[in-house]
């Protein structure tokens, strides 16, 4: 129960009118490029102690649909037992890399903090990246998978097959459809009702195709991909979950930086950005599914 996705939430069914056969194909074809694949599944971590039984086993999961896999998860600053619990965890598998960083965030005190907390957690995704590239010499990669790992909801299987269905060579990152469903009470002349929205989580990591600006969350909230639909590509998108292929990452770091007009360009965007210089083409799956909301699964039974 603990790794399960309720992918019948999102019924491809439902927005084709019917049995979408190359939606069903594409599962079979990705599982089968995905079972000859490597990967390091990688993500950033602190105080997730809820959610924690949850994401490593939607982890193990995830490992379980490629020829071979390892973990390489940064933790940082938890006061909540998420510490304690992962080095117990690494101690028991040596596919299990823990990496910790307990700085406190001291080392961006000089900037604002809307600009210090994806300078931060850009430099430990760059230590995660620089772990992984090291690990390169002695175990082959093909693809990186992030994953935030402090998802409610966890991330659709489903949707890491079907990004595994299109062909390798014309896309270097395929990245998620986040999705949380917010409840607003709706007020008439004779009642008071529950409204619940479904709406577009990372606002701050998505660039449209051709458009470098950071447009209003309540614009992008409303943004709605379907799944069974084809990838589409973008200037940026993260979502909680990306899918990397390594060659194309190669040189490419996490950063931050405020923009003439006062916002700031978050580190996903930044990283993007570096991956666009080089050439390479960055995706959202609209089937590839993170959810940021609790479900029926979320909980301990």
């Amino acid at each position: 129960i603990l790794s399960k996705f309720p992918e019948s939430l999102f019924s491809w069914t439902e927005h084709t009118g019917g049995v979408n056969n190359d939606y069903l194909k594409s599962l079979v074809k990705g599982g089968e490029v995905a079972s000859n694949l490597n990967v390091v599944i990688t993500g950033l971590c602190r105080n997730i102690a809820d959610v924690l039984d949850h994401s490593i086993a939607r982890l193990y999961q995830t490992a379980s649909l490629f020829k071979s896999c390892k973990f390489v998860v940064c933790e940082n600053d938890s006061n909540d037992g998420t510490s304690e619990r992962l080095k117990e965890h690494a101690d028991k598998d040596d596919n299990f890399i823990l990496l910790q960083d307990h700085s406190g965030h001291k080392g961006f005190s000089s900037v604002s903090r809307e600009l210090e907390r994806p300078l931060y957690l850009g430099s430990l995704r760059d230590k995660c990246q620089d772990y992984i590239c090291s690990m390169a010499n002695y175990f082959h990669i093909d693809y990186v998978i992030v994953i935030d790992l402090d998802l409610a909801g966890g991330w659709s299987y489903d949707g890491i097959l079907n990004t595994f269905a299109y062909p390798l060579d014309q896309w270097s990152a395929m990245t998620a459809n986040g999705i949380y469903y917010r409840t607003q009470s709706v007020k008439t002349k004779k009642e008071t009702s529950e409204v619940t929205e479904r709406l577009f989580h990372d606002t701050w990591a998505y660039r449209d195709f051709n458009c470098e600006e950071l447009k209003s969350c309540e614009e992008v909230n409303l943004y709605s991909f379907e799944r069974g639909d084809p990838p589409v590509e973008v200037f940026s998108n993260f979502n909680g979950l990306g899918v990397y292929n390594i060659k194309d990452i190669e040189g490419c770091k996490f950063g931050a930086e405020e923009n003439e007009d006062g916002t700031v360009m978050n580190e996903w965007s930044y990283y993007h950005r570096e991956m666009r210089m080089r050439g390479k083409k960055i995706f959202i799956n609209p089937s590839l599914i993170t959810l940021y909301s609790p479900h029926e699964f979320s909980f301990h039974i």
